[in-house]
């Protein structure tokens, strides 16, 4: 085995992840990122006080082993949270995930039976058709029909995509919600179905002062046992001589340094590791790269002199004249996010793409803008409860799977298959919309490969079922992260 340490690149959830894990079982690890702080995506700012996560993550997963690998990490820190989520459609909030019983309450018998009809008419055609769902139009409808995929998935699908959903791939809908579909609603609330399921997101449990906590505990665990974190540090190209034997060259403050390592974990974005590889990769390589498109965010953060807005986790607005697409109220998720119990604040998030008309906004404008939504669209705030404002600019938030993204990916991956000792990872680094308990999972697992074990840690996140709910015996589809002897506590 090489003495050589093993480098990653970023030190977001997956990177820290897959450190943690070497670096607990002695193997030497060096983190590299771009950022003066850990976490990437699961940060949380702090202003006067109050705490904002860049959009509220929670954690869940189907897998014991990794759920009980988090709550060793955290103990303590964590609190329960329940989960109340309601989706804004036309001046009406409904329950988020869809139930039939509230459906029918608010939309009455008739626009049900409609809605109803036009599933059994889609479910036909689908049954019919010679081939799959090819876009997420198609998919949607034939899981839900029509009526209540325009209702319930279109707009708020294209508000985050920012692109017509004829012009992205079914795959997403697959990911994120296969198994469900209007008839498994109705027969779980019949409870008609054989085995009953258990939902997984009724409750979730969460880091009482924000969601860093979880990446902050495996750096304090990193740096404690002797691994290397370098923050404010800019990966410039990535050498691959030879299987055990890569070169990473980056800068801090205008030094350029070349680390040595027996294998490198990337976890940037999948076309930017491309364009920093050496031997640069032939020209199919590189057209794949440049293909790869992430949508950004604006968090707009506010501050609020009321003791609660409402009861939600989340609120999905469907309206696409309202500026901002999800909302989340931290105090929700943990008192300890707000200084003072008599007042409370939001989290509104804002899709979008550098060089766009929300992107280039400037900060008074998104306040503005933000504040009007809310107290003449969604009626949940006065103009003068807001007390002050946080704006917070995020790039690569998101991966957008268009049409063509799997064939580039298949290309990229190839290539990167012949270059032994390098390996990808996360969210932006596989371009794979995770949530953080899949890009932790993929870290560990890919970890416990290096370490010996005969695992895929690109599988994570891939299973065939829908991901928030679990039917009794289920197993996940793919290899699971289990404790071996030499891990009994993080």
């Amino acid at each position: 085995m090489s003495k050589l340490p093993v480098i990653v690149l970023g030190a977001g959830a997956a990177g820290l992840a897959a450190a943690h894990e070497l670096n607990r079982n002695g193997r030497a690890v060096s983190l590299v990122e771009a950022a003066p702080r850990v976490g990437g995506l699961c940060r949380t700012l702090e202003h006067r006080g109050y705490r904002f996560d860049l959009g509220g993550h929670r954690w869940f997963t189907k897998n014991a082993d990794l759920d009980a690998w988090f709550h060793r990490l955290l103990g303590p820190e964590l609190v329960p949270v329940d989960r109340i989520s309601r989706v804004h459609f036309e001046g009406r909030y409904f329950q988020y995930p869809i139930e039939v019983g509230d459906l029918l309450r608010k939309l009455g018998p008739r626009i049900m039976l409609d809605a109803g009809l036009r599933c059994v008419y889609a479910g036909l055609v689908q049954a019919l058709a010679a081939e799959p769902p090819k876009n997420m139009r198609q998919a949607y409808v034939a899981q839900f029909g029509s009526r209540l995929y325009e209702m319930f998935f279109r707009r708020y699908s294209e508000k985050v995509w920012g692109r017509p959903c004829e012009q992205l791939s079914a795959d997403w809908v697959s990911q994120r919600s296969k198994g469900l579909s209007l008839w498994t609603l109705l027969k779980d609330a019949l409870r008609l179905q054989r085995e009953p399921v258990t939902s997984l997101i009724d409750r979730f449990y969460y880091p009482a002062t924000g969601y860093a906590r979880l990446p902050e505990r495996m750096a304090e665990d990193i740096v404690a046992r002797g691994g290397e974190l370098r923050l404010s540090t800019r990966v410039r190209s990535v050498r691959w001589h030879g299987p055990e034997d890569l070169e990473v060259v980056c800068e801090r403050d205008g030094q350029t340094e070349v680390l040595r390592g027996s294998a490198v974990l990337s976890t940037v974005p999948l076309g930017a590791l491309v364009g920093m590889l050496d031997p640069a990769c032939p020209a199919p390589v590189v057209e794949a790269a440049r293909g790869l498109v992430f949508r950004d965010l604006i968090t707009v953060n506010l501050i609020l002199k009321r003791p609660q807005v409402s009861t939600d986790t989340w609120v999905y607005v469907q309206d696409e004249s309202v500026i901002f697409g999800r909302l989340h109220e931290p105090k929700n998720w943990s008192p300890a996010m707000v200084p003072d119990a008599g007042t409370t604040s939001l989290v509104l998030e804002c899709f979008c793409s550098r060089g766009d008309a929300i992107w280039t906004l400037d900060d008074a404008a998104l306040r503005e803008r933000c504040v009007r939504d809310l107290v003449e669209r969604l009626h949940l705030i006065e103009a003068g409860d807001v007390i002050d404002a946080v704006i917070v600019r995020t790039t690569h938030a998101y991966p957008v799977y268009d049409l063509g993204y799997a064939e580039r990916i298949a290309t990229i991956r190839a290539h990167l298959d012949t270059l032994p000792g390098l390996h990808i990872l996360g969210r932006s680094g596989t371009f794979r919309y995770n949530n953080a308990d899949h890009s932790v999972e993929m870290g560990l697992l890919l970890a416990q490969r290096l370490l010996g074990a005969r695992l895929d840690h690109l599988a994570v996140n891939t299973e065939p079922s829908y991901q928030e709910i679990v039917r009794p015996g289920e197993e996940p589809g793919r290899d699971r992260f289990q404790l071996g002897q030499s891990a009994a506590r993080p």
